[in-house]
């Protein structure tokens, strides 16, 4: 009998700093390892990282390599270990190419291998395409506020309000959708940043103040509303347009001192006007409080695939089904879906280069799977 997963097709990224991807056969994704599941791919979603790797080669990586890290599907096959997920379960898993596990872990192909710890189960009633908008950044989300700022961890039901602020900078970003999200499930009250058109979203991701971040006098005000309250951090999920500065001058201004996670990922080759930022920016996880200073720190989400003691691990295993179930984790922002499978997804790269607004591109890999 022929394996489920005999014929596998991929976009292949040739060479760094290649623009252009070249559909054709997959890897073998017939023996996966013992921790890991094999996913029929419906959808992938298009995320800022996937075009900056093309442009920056910002990790080293084997080529030809196959990016992505959104996928959703069904399972198809499971490694010896594996004891939540079955074949034909639908899924959405966070796909770790980049850093673990090479071009069999990449999303952009017809089937794609995930880690079961980085693997949830969705909904039958949330579409494969709007399930596809979480996986990185949830992970993302989750190392940012409770691996970094060490808050209290999300719960189903969510903990009741405590009164303590978090700030989450660009709160209609699809990282600072989930950020908010989960601040919540964990008992802290929200308060972030957006465009205008945009502060209606926010509060209905979790928000109980929204503050324009392009007014000239959004950080003072915010100083100024967050003054006097159990304010207990802020997380960056812009990563530019001084996102990062206005961050730690605010938690300077409060706390005295602390980390700032941020968004922004130091590519090769530095954009004009980015340097400042990434010469204060710590490379080791966890930062530091040191009573005087506020320190932009990277979020990697990479690393609950590759270390064991990952606390996004087990946010994936003991709430994100629960929480997809009983609807207090959302499936946001909307998807803005587009058709035409792997031979369109560069375009699809482009598209969310140039931009998109709490929207998501997700691209359909399988017409077949249904929506």
């Amino acid at each position: 009998m022929a394996s489920p997963v005999a014929f596998n097709q991929a976009a292949w990224q040739q060479a760094a700093f290649d623009k252009s991807f070249v559909v054709g056969p997959g890897p073998d994704q017939t023996h996966p390892a013992d921790d890991e599941v094999v996913i029929k791919v419906a959808y992938v979603a298009i995320n800022p990282s996937e075009w900056k790797f093309q442009e920056w080669a910002y990790l080293p990586v084997e080529y030809p390599h196959i990016i992505g890290s959104d996928a959703a599907g069904e399972v198809v096959l499971t490694g010896s270990k594996v004891t939540r997920f079955e074949p034909g379960d639908r899924v959405i898993g966070h796909c770790l190419g980049l850093v673990y596990g090479g071009a069999r872990h990449g999303a952009f192909q017809l089937y794609t291998t995930v880690r079961e710890r980085l693997t949830a189960k969705l909904p039958p009633a949330i579409p494969f395409s709007k399930g596809v908008v979480l996986p990185l950044a949830l992970s993302t989300a989750t190392a940012g506020l409770f691996e970094i700022l060490k808050l209290r961890l999300p719960t189903t039901p969510p903990t009741p309000s405590t009164g303590e602020i978090v700030l989450i900078w660009g709160g209609s970003s699809s990282v600072g959708t989930v950020a908010s999200q989960l601040a919540r499930a964990a008992g802290y009250d929200v308060v972030t940043t957006a465009s205008q058109r945009n502060h209606t979203y926010a509060k209905e991701m979790g928000a109980i103040e929204v503050f324009d971040y392009a007014d000239p006098e959004v950080i003072p005000k915010l100083k100024e509303y967050l003054s006097g309250t159990k304010f207990a951090g802020a997380l960056d999920c812009i990563g530019d347009s001084g996102a990062p500065d206005a961050c730690a001058e605010i938690v300077k201004s409060l706390l005295g001192g602390g980390v700032v996670p941020t968004m922004l990922w130091p590519p090769k080759d530095l954009p004009e006007g980015v340097e400042g930022v990434l010469g204060r920016c710590s490379a080791v996880r966890g930062g530091r409080f040191d009573g005087h200073q506020a320190d932009p720190v990277v979020v990697y989400a990479s690393n609950p695939g590759t270390e064991d003691n990952y606390i996004a691990a087990d946010v994936w295993e003991r709430f994100v089904p629960a929480a997809l179930a009983s609807g207090v984790l959302q499936t946001k922002p909307e998807p803005q879906v587009l058709t035409g499978g792997l031979e369109k997804l560069q375009e699809a790269l482009a598209l969310q280069k140039r931009g998109v607004s709490a929207r998501k591109i997700v691209m359909e890999i399988d017409a077949s799977m249904g929506p």
